[in-house]
């Protein structure tokens, strides 16, 4: 399939790095600041040391860090060097990190400190992973990016250079998503907050060098995330700054407090789980941040519910909000925009300009302007596919009619008005009874009702009806769950309505924000078996 662009992340890195003053600040983390001239030269030695040690283009080299200048100056410079990093999920054992280790055949490891422990036994399991490198505590990291030449590479890149971007899924093992650098720029570029999008290198050179107040990132979501990683390249390659919160853990209050101090104008989270505690920061807080700053909060990857988003932009009223429709296969598929005076009702988005309904039983490509329900799709670009398994590319990545489909796996509705509204994905269908019913449906139904914080939603094996729909909630002390079921019974058919409403203090989630149905599915089955008499 051809590249939708001619970009390279590297190429586009060092035209950056030449048109912008080499003074202002490009990773920011507390109290610790790397300008862009350094940010350029360290990932310039780091590349060289990378290639210096024996790695060769393409090769997986992957990243075992929080959110800390060093994964992104790594992933930087692995574009730079043509190499392909890899993300691996910082709570991961041993076995799980071997697993994705051995799944991509990774040469090199770039691991945190406070992760020696668990990457120790992981040498002699691979043969293949041949450069182990360790981040602070006196590992070898410093010595690559302090010394050596900080000149640019003079090398040749591609547009099919790229990334695997690792994701958990909801069942099976993680997958490698295979990104090709000329796609994801593509994907980027088709951003509804872009009013001029670039053209070409000599373009994009042009808008970096006239582009005296860039923006100012902040990531509160994880980089080994893909939006996290995203969203920080996005602001850098145009010159601008990436700012990372000083903790592990995530704090609203240090967070509104690192936007007033570093003059962050946009913010990067993942739906509610992070939004609710920010909106209640500033309600607890009235006026205790400046925030003028601030433009820009986009979210992607989880719900962001029509109240918070309208509490937010009342505290804050030049706020914009764009909640991103996309998945690790594809992105752009939709974006709901919400100011002061413009909204959208939860779960529903304007479609991309690539994006279209595909009809489960036929394959049919629903018409532009015709209301159905289906597959939600789009055309290039997109990712690849699955590293090393080409019987879920080929599911995932379909040609109908001539043309390469991505379709993930989420089901969605074209309404009337042309607005995507997302029903949930497949393999998250709970059969009841004979009936299908999507957890993500549920789920926000469940967080329009009064006293209900959060709430996970999974099938439990039932002996009358194959699955029962259990809710895990979070819920405020105002909760009453016979009036929450009353706004329910509102919303949803009788056969999507829970079964059982189990309360905890917290609901189990990774480390993005989203669900964990594993846990969550233990979770109820456990709770059941208590209130079950033997």
């Amino acid at each position: 399939m051809a590249r939708a662009g001619n970009w390279n992340f590297g190429d586009l890195l060092d035209v950056t790095a030449a048109n912008v003053p080499a003074d202002r600040p490009a990773l920011v983390r507390g109290d610790r600041t790397i300008n862009w001239g350094d940010f350029d030269g360290r990932t310039n030695r780091l590349a060289r040391a990378m290639l210096a040690g024996g790695l060769q283009a393409g090769d997986r080299i992957a990243i075992l860090a929080r959110n800390i200048p060093e994964f992104i100056e790594i992933a930087c410079a692995a574009f730079k060097a043509r190499l392909t990093h890899v993300n691996i999920n910082y709570r991961y054992t041993t076995a799980e990190i071997e697993y994705v280790l051995a799944d991509c055949t990774a040469v090199a490891l770039f691991y945190q400190d406070e992760f020696a422990d668990v990457v120790a036994p992981l040498p002699g399991a691979l043969p293949h992973l041949t450069m182990l490198v360790q981040i602070g505590g006196g590992g070898a990291y410093d010595r690559m990016v302090e010394q050596g030449d900080t000149a640019p590479l003079d090398i040749v890149r591609s547009p099919e250079d790229g990334y695997l971007l690792y994701t958990g899924g909801t069942t099976g093992r993680p997958k490698g998503v295979m990104w090709a650098a000329g796609d994801a720029r593509a994907v980027q570029l088709e951003a509804p907050t872009i009013r001029n999008p670039v053209q070409s290198l000599a373009d994009h050179a042009a808008q970096v060098a006239a582009n005296a107040a860039p923006g100012r990132v902040l990531p509160a979501c994880p980089l080994m995330h893909g939006a996290g990683l995203n969203s920080s390249m996005a602001e850098l390659l145009m010159g601008g700054t990436a700012v990372l919160l000083p903790s592990d853990r995530f704090d609203a209050e240090e967070l509104w407090t690192e936007v007033q101090r570093h003059r962050v104008s946009r913010i990067l989270i993942v739906g509610d789980v992070f939004a609710r505690p920010m909106l209640q920061a500033l309600v607890n807080n009235p006026g205790r941040w400046d925030l003028a700053c601030l433009k820009l909060i986009s979210s992607a990857g989880l719900m962001w519910s029509q109240e918070v988003k309208r509490g937010l932009v009342e505290q804050l009223p030049g706020l914009t909000l764009v909640d991103i429709l996309g998945a690790s296969e594809a992105s752009g598929f939709g974006y709901a925009v919400t100011t002061i005076t413009k909204e959208t009702p939860t779960g529903y988005f304007e479609p991309g300009r690539n994006t279209v309904i595909i009809d489960v039983e036929t394959d049919r490509v629903l018409a532009a302007d015709e209301p159905g329900t289906g597959w939600l799709a789009r055309r290039p670009p997109f990712a690849l596919g699955y590293f090393g398994d080409t019987e879920k590319t080929a599911q995932t990545y379909r040609l109908i009619d001539g043309t390469i489909y991505a379709i993930p796996g989420d089901m969605a509705e074209r309404t009337a008005d042309g607005l995507i509204r997302l029903i949930g994905r497949g393999n998250l269908c709970i059969n009841t009874g004979g009936e299908k019913v999507f957890v993500e449906e549920v789920e926000e139904a469940l967080k329009r009702a009064p006293g209900i914080e959060d709430a996970i939603v999974v099938g439990v094996p039932d002996a009358t009806w194959g699955k029962a729909i259990v809710a895990l909630l979070r819920v405020t002390p105002a909760y009453d769950e016979a009036a929450a079921r009353a706004v329910l019974e509102a919303d949803l058919a009788r056969y999507k309505l829970p079964r059982r409403m189990i309360r905890l203090a917290d609901l189990p989630r990774h480390a993005s924000g989203k669900s964990d149905y594993r846990r969550a599915l233990e979770i109820a089955i456990d709770a059941i078996a208590i209130d079950t008499p033997a």
